[in-house]
């Protein structure tokens, strides 16, 4: 089955069959590296992509529900300032994020960072809900979005 799709800004064409899961066809013919299939079942957060805006896991959705969609991953955002800052303020003092949660993390973290109004620190602790992670506390995921968010507002109010 052919389908059509938007990727991180591309409409992307692919060749799928039935069994496939959207986590493969993103990794496997689109080459996306942000992504892996660590348990299958929507449990740690490796697989986290957005999907018209919100997360999902790839792992558990069946490639054909890409079809006339909107897709977004880690990759997408690497390159934004708000990704910079966010990733600054998460690595503070010494923190820092394991190679198997960091796209996870990065992603929630992007959500939360374009989300208005501000997101109070129970909206950012079930955000988080969606990455199990041992390497970053979730006091300090939460500090880190909301300092992000007021070095952006802080930056857009100057002339």
């Amino acid at each position: 089955m052919n389908i059509e799709f938007t990727l991180n800004g591309s409409v992307q064409k692919v060749t799928i069959t039935s069994v496939e899961r959207a986590l493969d066809v993103l990794a496997r013919q689109c080459g996306i590296k942000s992504l892996s299939g660590t348990c299958f079942e929507g449990q740690c957060g490796n697989c986290l992509v957005l999907f018209d805006g919100k997360p999902v896991y790839s792992c558990l959705m069946p490639a054909f529900m890409l079809r006339d969609h909107r897709i977004e991953t880690t990759e997408y955002f690497t390159k934004t300032r708000e990704y910079s800052l966010l990733y600054s303020e998460l690595t503070k003092e010494g923190r820092s994020l394991c190679s198997s949660c960091h796209s996870g993390i990065m992603l929630m973290g992007m959500v939360l960072v374009r989300s208005a109004p501000t997101p109070t620190r129970d909206e950012i602790f079930r955000t988080l809900s969606n990455v199990h992670c041992d390497s970053i506390s979730p006091d300090d995921f939460a500090d880190a979005v909301l300092k992000t968010i007021q070095h952006l507002t802080t930056a857009r109010k100057i002339p």
